[in-house]
């Protein structure tokens, strides 16, 4: 390839083009390609984060389950102590309950965990006992004022079945 100097620079005697134009290209390819790597990184650290959060909503139905478990093990041995709760308790990892709402984490160092009984919950249940077991997490997504923003809820509707024994 020959190159001829002309009054302006130097002219690509191949393909009549100015090197200067080249150079523009370059930067234009180089934008393109960092244009597309930011693309790919912004696209990975979504699927993380996304991947992180179904992590957690998974165990925290799993928690939610177990809780709901563990009450109808109460319900089933110890109908009197079940059907006389109502209101918000905090249910620990040892499955007691705490009368009250949670203060703090107090499931895998991550979730907290409550139970609510609804006696007699005439609005979802008819004239049983409703109970809901809600798991609640945080995530850099949550604000300041509600840490807890994610929560996982399982609700069931406990009849209360009077018999001749304590136990159903």
């Amino acid at each position: 390839m020959y190159h001829i100097k002309s009054k302006k620079g130097f002219l690509n005697s191949a393909c009549g083009k100015k090197s200067g134009q080249t150079l523009v290209e370059a930067t234009i390819a180089l934008a393109s390609i960092l244009l597309t790597l930011a693309a790919i990184a912004i696209a990975i650290s979504t699927s993380v984060s996304n991947s992180q959060f179904i992590k957690l909503q998974s165990q925290a139905a799993k928690y939610a389950q177990d809780g709901m478990e563990q009450l109808r093990y109460e319900r089933n041995t110890s109908p009197a102590n079940f059907f006389a709760r109502n209101g918000i308790y905090c249910m620990n990892e040892d499955s007691s309950l705490t009368p009250g709402s949670c203060t703090a984490v107090n499931i895998a160092n991550t979730f907290k965990r409550e139970a609510e009984f609804t006696q007699p919950s005439n609005v979802a249940c008819g004239n049983n006992t409703r109970v809901a077991v809600n798991v609640y997490w945080s995530s850099g997504k949550c604000g300041t004022t509600n840490t807890f923003c994610h929560k996982s809820q399982l609700a069931s509707c406990f009849a209360n079945q009077t018999g001749t024994s304590d136990t159903l």
